[in-house]
């Protein structure tokens, strides 16, 4: 049969995790938002009965009260939408040992091996459905193919809470009379150079040379079209979900002057970020704090450490240079951000000299892990978090 690749897509995500937490709100026009009662406000995601009023992501919350005035709007809770995803991850892992996580609501399984011990694909991917509504009480899309690409493009014709499966050797009959836009990678832009062209399906599309391609779009999205609309991958994608950044950032509901303020909002996004390194298991080397100032230039300062590390108390002695050079810009803050890069695995294996002192620390963290998966990230904080720091 060859390589069998499935492509996994919660159906409107954050807004769905919503809807299971508050049954209340099913059927109803739901829209999870930034911020509910400012302007700078936006749509994280939206339900499907919010979608029949035009209602899409990044849209201002002034604009969703115009389109529907009955919305239901709700703050969203990033922190508790990534924990729901590491839920569904943990899921997916019963179903292939090799899972590769795309995005937060987004994972591709190679299932080829997989699929005798459910007697058909067809039954693992209803069966993987059923877990997913039974444990998480979440509806997901599901698409079988031979590679990638195609498995993504089956997600978006079976949405939402559908099913397709594209047999072997049948890929370009399935893609080739499907509109432009149902390739993922080729937005708004590319598809009115299309339809500018007269090429409204990907079989129109293929009649383009690479050449011809790579001249309308430039060389490497030109390749990447080519490649897509003939079924191909563009690369190889590892068999891992291990991420290659962890970042959290927040932007304030207005302009922040005083750092005593802005400080434990950093050190919380800080916490969120070694919180999820260690439950994926890395350690980073690279630590960089990101500013935006009020005249909306963006700054960013790194440091990075002498071995990859997991502690808290690394990154928190870390910290305090950087923010001295972020104040040295003395313009209200609009937004910080945290990210750790350089990741790798976890060894496993401490320092020879301070193994006592690092495994001691490790062992109060798992103790403060294992309380936030219990009862929620927010249930216990590093005291500097809480409590208004010295300016």
């Amino acid at each position: 049969m060859g390589t069998r690749i499935l492509h996994v897509d919660m159906d409107a995500f954050f807004a769905s995790i919503e809807q299971a937490e508050h049954p209340e709100y099913r059927g109803k026009p739901l829209v999870v938002v930034t911020k509910i009662d400012n302007p700078r406000g936006v749509v994280s995601s939206a339900s499907y009965e919010a979608r029949k009023y035009g209602i899409t992501a990044g849209m201002p919350v002034g604009e969703v009260r115009r389109k529907c005035p009955g919305a239901v709007l709700v703050a969203g809770n990033y922190e508790k939408y990534v924990y729901v995803s590491e839920k569904v991850v943990d899921i997916l892992h019963r179903f292939s040992p090799q899972v590769m996580v795309a995005s937060i609501d987004e994972s591709f399984l190679d299932i080829t091996n997989c699929i005798s011990l459910f007697g058909s694909e067809d039954n693992l991917a209803l069966e993987l459905k059923n877990t997913l509504w039974n444990k998480v009480n979440l509806p997901c899309t599901v698409g079988i193919a031979s590679n990638y690409i195609v498995s993504k493009i089956a997600v978006k014709q079976a949405k939402p809470d559908g099913y397709l499966s594209v047999p072997p050797g049948k890929d370009l009959d399935f893609i080739t009379p499907l509109p432009v836009r149902s390739v993922p990678g080729i937005g708004p832009r590319a598809e009115q150079v299309f339809h500018s062209l007269g090429v409204y399906t990907i079989g129109q599309i293929r009649k383009f040379s690479l050449e011809k391609l790579e001249e309308l779009f430039g060389r490497a999205y030109g390749f990447h079209v080519y490649q897509w609309t003939r079924g191909l991958d563009v690369e190889y994608l590892p068999h891992t979900d291990l991420p290659r950044v962890i970042s959290r950032e927040i932007t304030f509901d207005s302009d922040l002057v005083y750092w005593r303020e802005i400080i434990p909002k950093i050190i919380k996004l800080l916490e969120a970020c070694t919180y999820e390194l260690r439950q994926k298991q890395m350690e980073a080397k690279r630590f960089t704090l990101k500013v935006r100032y009020a005249d909306f230039i963006t700054r960013t300062f790194s440091c990075s450490f002498p071995e990859p590390t997991l502690l808290d108390s690394d990154f928190l002695l870390a910290l305090p240079p950087l923010i001295a050079k972020a104040k040295s810009r003395r313009y209200r803050v609009r937004l910080v951000g945290v990210m750790l890069s350089e990741l790798t695995s976890l060894q496993g294996q401490l320092l020879l000299f301070h193994s006592l002192k690092e495994w001691k620390i490790k062992q109060g963290l798992k103790c403060i892990d294992k309380l936030r998966e219990r009862y929620g990230f927010s249930f216990i904080h590093w005291a500097s978090a809480l409590e208004t720091s010295k300016d």
